[in-house]
């Protein structure tokens, strides 16, 4: 069944496709990993392209890859480039247990104390999605304290903080272990949910515009493939098990975690629902990227401005009988945070 849809292509004329390497996306992707799944995948005329999503994301920025999921907020800001592939995403209808603010402090005002809210330079699509659901809570845009961080650091940096945005494989695993008494654990899609009503789309699949208008066949053939892969794996009980067993050994996260992470978590559909979420946080995006873009320009114009006013200090030197006697100097130097924040943006602004 899963082979059926193509004919056997050569090497050279293979559709590279993207696979996300994290287990959100095992279900679409696990068909193919069993053994000789390999020969039915290039039996089906695609290869995979199996790394990160940020890599994934910057692949199809570049025009590198022809068909992947990317990043859903990757996706609003570059829409006018791709089609979206029909019924397929990588959702939640409520907690999602893998996107968690952790924080010793309460949702609410009293998280305005943090002078620094660590994100992690993995994620555009939540690193957005607490953007928003930070100034709903505060009612301040707290985007200007952002400081992206390793994933890898994320213990030691919760720990400097008091806070830090956890996702992926990382807060399940946190989540299990546990943290200290102190602190706090907010699933971000469970807030949305309570806010809006609505499912969270955390990653959708899609195709190049100009590659899918010159293959809309194919489109459609990979399309259909990778929703059947969703469903043979749900509706499979041997392959669903040998997924957890495997997700298990892999990332020492419980059976009964990853379980519930898939069954209860997780939605791989796109419907109409979905389709709405994904308009609203869109509108969110565009208001997000309007304010980040005039506080940038705001910072920009005061670091000139600082700038100027030192040049215009150190002009005021004078020599009064033959000693020079310089008018007190006004620091230049600039918050060490601001410019880590804007440079890092810079480097992961394609990051999931």
């Amino acid at each position: 069944m899963l082979s059926s849809l193509f004919k056997p292509k050569s090497k050279q004329s293979l559709t590279p496709v993207g696979a996300i390497a994290f287990l959100n996306t095992m279900p679409i992707y696990w068909p193919w990993r069993i053994p000789g799944a390999g020969a039915r995948v290039k039996n089906s005329g695609i290869e995979l392209v199996e790394t990160v999503p940020s890599e994934l994301n910057r692949l199809v920025h570049e025009n590198q890859l022809p068909l992947s999921p990317v990043s859903s907020a990757f996706y609003l800001r570059n829409r006018d480039k791709l089609v979206l592939l029909n019924d397929l995403s990588v959702s939640s209808p409520g907690a999602v247990e893998s996107v968690l603010f952790v924080a010793d402090k309460n949702w609410g005002p009293d998280l305005l104390a943090f002078e620094t809210i660590a994100v992690p330079t993995d994620s555009e699509t939540s690193v957005a999605l607490l953007a928003h659901l930070l100034k709903q809570a505060t009612g301040q845009d707290c985007q200007a304290r952002f400081q992206f961080y390793d994933p890898k650091d994320a213990a030691s940096i919760l720990e400097r903080y008091g806070n830090a945005l956890i996702i992926g494989d990382n807060a399940l695993l946190a989540k299990e272990a546990g943290f200290k008494e102190s602190f706090k654990l907010y699933d971000l899609s469970s807030i949305w949910q309570a806010e809006t009503g609505l499912p969270f789309v955390f990653a959708v699949w899609v195709a190049q515009k100009e590659w899918a208008e010159e293959h809309p066949i194919e489109l459609k053939q990979i399309n259909h493939l990778l929703c059947d892969n969703r469903d043979f794996f749900f509706q499979t009980p041997i392959l669903f098990c040998d997924g957890l067993l495997v997700g298990t050994q892999k990332s020492n996260i419980s059976e009964e975690a990853l379980r519930r992470y898939y069954t209860h978590c997780l939605t791989y559909h796109l419907g109409p629902q979905h389709q709405k979420a994904l308009e609203l946080f869109s509108q969110i995006l565009n208001q997000l990227d309007t304010t980040k873009q005039s506080t940038e320009n705001t910072d920009l114009s005061r670091i000139n401005k600082m700038s100027s006013d030192t040049r215009h200090e150190q002009r005021r030197s004078v020599s009064v009988d033959g000693t020079t006697c310089a008018s007190e100097q006004h620091s230049n130097k600039v918050d060490d945070r601001q410019l880590v924040n804007y440079e890092n943006d810079q480097a992961v602004g394609l990051s999931l």
